[in-house]
C-alpha cells in the first residue's frame, strides 16, 4: 500500500489508538518494506531455480518409470494438491490485505476530522460517537459468533467444563450396584440430554442479554449524534459519520472473517 500510495503512515501513541479505536500502525516503515521486498524477490527467483530443477530430474526419471507416467500430468496433479493445500493461506493473506487497506483509511479519516480544526466539545463528542460505535460492533460481533455457535451446536469450552462438573456429584450415585445395566444407561442418557439442553438454554439467554446490550449502546449513539448535529456543521458532522461508517464496514470484514475461520476446529456437542 506504501509503495503503490506513497502513504506511510507513522505510528501513534499507545493511549491515541486506545482513544479513538484505531489500530496503532497499519504497516512498517518505508526502509524495512523495500529490505522485505529484496529478500522476498532472491527467496522466489532460488525457489524458481530449484523448481526448474526438480522438474527437470522429474522428467529424465520418468522416461524410466513402469508403467510409464506423463510427467506433465503428474506436474499438474502437484500443482493441484499445493494450491488446496495453500487455500486457507490464500484466505488469510487476502484478509489481511483488506484490513490493511480498511485501517489505513480509517487514519486517514481520523486526520482529515481534525484537519477541521474541532473544538474541545465536538472532539469529545466525536470520540464518543465512535467509542458507542465501536462498543456496538464488539457485542453485535459477539451476537453472531453466539447465534453461529448455537446454530452449529458447538459451545464454548468454559461452558462444557463448568456445567459437565455437574456430573461429579451425579457419577457415584449411578455407579451403585442396585441399579442394573438398563436403567443405570437410560439414567445417563437422560442426564446428558438435560445438561446439553441447559447448555443452550443459558446461550440463548446469553443471546437475548447480547441484543438488551446492543439496543442500549444504540441508544447512547443516537443521543450522541442529536448532540452533535446542534454544535456542528454539515461538513464537520459528516466526516465524523465518514470515519463511523468506515469502522462499519471493516466490522462487516472482521466478522465475515471470523464466521469463515473460528470454528474449523471448535469441537461439536453430541446430545446422545
Amino acid at each position: 500500500l506504501g509503495l503503490k500510495q506513497s502513504e506511510w503512515a507513522p505510528r501513534v501513541s499507545k493511549s491515541f489508538a486506545k482513544k479513538h479505536h484505531t489500530c496503532r500502525t497499519y504497516g512498517f516503515s518505508k526502509h524495512i518494506i523495500e529490505q522485505r521486498l529484496q529478500t522476498i524477490m532472491k527467496q522466489f527467483q532460488r525457489t524458481i531455480n530449484e523448481l526448474q530443477q526438480n522438474i527437470s530430474q522429474l522428467e529424465h526419471n520418468a522416461q524410466e518409470w513402469q508403467p510409464y507416467i506423463d510427467p506433465a500430468i503428474l506436474c499438474n496433479a502437484i500443482n493441484a494438491c499445493v494450491q488446496s493445500a495453500q487455500q486457507r493461506l490464500r484466505q488469510e493473506f487476502d484478509y489481511k490485505k483488506k484490513m490493511l487497506v480498511l485501517d489505513s483509511n480509517d487514519r486517514n479519516l481520523i486526520r482529515k476530522f481534525y484537519d477541521l480544526e474541532p473544538n474541545d466539545e465536538q472532539v469529545q463528542l466525536a470520540i464518543q460517537v465512535w467509542h458507542m460505535t465501536e462498543n456496538m460492533l464488539k457485542a453485535t460481533a459477539q451476537e453472531e459468533v453466539l447465534r453461529k455457535r448455537i446454530f452449529l451446536r458447538r459451545l464454548p469450552s468454559v461452558y462444557d467444563k463448568l456445567i459437565n462438573q455437574s456430573m461429579d456429584f451425579v457419577e457415584p450415585m449411578l455407579a451403585n450396584e442396585v441399579l442394573d445395566r438398563d436403567r443405570r444407561a437410560s439414567l445417563v442418557s437422560n442426564y446428558s440430554k438435560t445438561i446439553t439442553q441447559y447448555k443452550f438454554d443459558l446461550m440463548t439467554l446469553n443471546l437475548d442479554t447480547i441484543q438488551n446490550i446492543i439496543r442500549g449502546h444504540q441508544q447512547l449513539l443516537t443521543d450522541y449524534q442529536n448532540k452533535l448535529s446542534k454544535c456542528c456543521d454539515e461538513i464537520l458532522f459528516q466526516a465524523i459519520e465518514n470515519r463511523r461508517q468506515a469502522m462499519g464496514k471493516r466490522h462487516e470484514l472482521y466478522i465475515k472473517h471470523k464466521l469463515n475461520t473460528f470454528f474449523d476446529e471448535a469441537p461439536a456437542t453430541i446430545n446422545e
